[in-house]
């Protein structure tokens, strides 16, 4: 019987290893299957966790930005409205516009605010984005104003009302950053997932462009309104600003 079952054995020896070999390779893969796992998981949590600081980090010092992007956008406003002041009639007489009109932001707040974005992961910072956005926009519309203002052939117009859409665009910027302080300062978990026509009116009167005494921009605000449910809208369809 035992040499029946020794030679038994021995034809069956290749599938016999063969089977244990499969078997060992398939523990091995497991083992290392799980450990790879555990070292995904465990960098995923690392990874989350960086985020979450840096995140925290950002915010700490969003304030500040947030606080440079207003004073940015009041001060473009009122070199806007000497402009309108200077018009003659409709139009802006050529060679009126200063060259430093547009005033761009410091390069260190426009990195805070990149950096909010790109660490905000539970938070919608749609708001911030249109934010940064319409401060491209707006420095490149200046740049237009000027360019046209000093044209030498004196073909190209500035006109009064377009210089009013352009203290409108401040304060849009003006609305969208204060929209954001209260997250910011630690009074509310989320932003705004939009910004509407009255946060615009309030900047406006934050930065005392009051309707009694600016009642022509006022109107122009109350047509953009009847046209779009906030400043960026266009934005968010993809349409020029």
């Amino acid at each position: 019987m035992l040499k029946c079952f020794v030679a038994w054995l021995h034809n069956w020896q290749p599938l016999v290893g063969a089977t244990v070999a499969l078997i060992a390779a398939l523990i091995a893969v497991y083992f290392g299957y799980r450990n790879t796992t555990r070292s995904l998981d465990h960098a995923g949590k690392l990874e989350t966790w960086r985020r979450s600081r840096k995140h925290a980090a950002v915010r700490a010092v969003l304030p500040l930005a947030l606080a440079q992007v207003l004073h940015y956008a009041e001060r473009s406003a009122r070199a806007l409205d000497e402009l309108v002041n200077a018009c003659v009639g409709e139009e802006l007489p050529p060679n009126t516009a200063p060259e430093n009109l547009a005033q761009p932001l410091p390069s260190e707040t426009l990195k805070a605010l990149a950096d909010f974005i790109e660490y905000s992961d539970d938070v919608d910072v749609s708001v911030v984005e249109a934010t940064v956005a319409w401060i491209q926009i707006h420095d490149s519309r200046l740049r237009g104003l000027i360019e046209d203002n000093h044209d030498p052939s004196g073909t190209r117009m500035v006109l009064r009302t377009g210089i009013m859409a352009r203290i409108i665009d401040a304060a849009s910027i003006y609305a969208g950053a204060a929209a954001v302080f209260e997250y910011a300062r630690r009074q509310r978990e989320q932003l705004p997932h939009t910004l509407t026509w009255d946060a615009v009116t309030r900047a406006l009167g934050n930065m005392h462009f009051f309707d009694d005494e600016y009642p022509g921009l006022h109107e122009m605000l109350a047509l953009r309104e009847a046209q779009s449910a906030g400043p960026f809208e266009r934005l968010r369809e993809g349409l020029p600003a």
